[in-house]
């Protein structure tokens, strides 16, 4: 598993083919955005990768990656699910990382449908867990 690609690779893939884009030094892998999609686990997977957690200490992580993209219907409940900001839209990419976590962070409680109480549920922290290698 050290061998893994850096995020860049996954980014730049998601760049060219899909309509959707994560930032993952932003992604907290708790696989919200694949909850709350319809076509969940026929769109997304999760695949390891270099990449640092919320820009501290890089390592190989667990992160969700859209591999089938021409199934996404882009109605963007992922984006609205997404706690952090880090997927977006292609056309509307993450442009200054830490005011898009510190802003997300500030409006999640009063989110509608994905607020705290829907990133905070049990499956949601136990993929967060062991996503980022803090399984005990």
């Amino acid at each position: 598993m050290n061998d893994a690609p850096d995020w860049r690779e996954y980014y730049r893939e998601m760049e060219k083919s899909s309509p959707l884009l994560i930032r993952y030094p932003l992604c907290g892998g708790g696989e919200e955005c694949i909850t709350a999609c319809p076509y969940g686990e026929s769109i997304w997977a999760v695949k390891p990768m270099k990449v640092s957690l919320f820009g501290v200490r890089e390592k190989v992580r667990l992160r969700p990656v859209m591999v089938n993209p021409g199934l996404c219907r882009n109605c963007q409940l992922c984006v609205e699910a997404c706690p952090t900001g880090a997927l977006r839209p292609v056309d509307n990419p993450v442009k200054h990382p830490f005011l898009t976590l510190a802003y997300n962070t500030l409006r999640l409680p009063f989110k509608g449908k994905y607020n705290v109480k829907f990133v905070f549920r049990k499956e949601h922290v136990e993929r967060f867990r062991k996503n980022n290698g803090l399984e005990v």
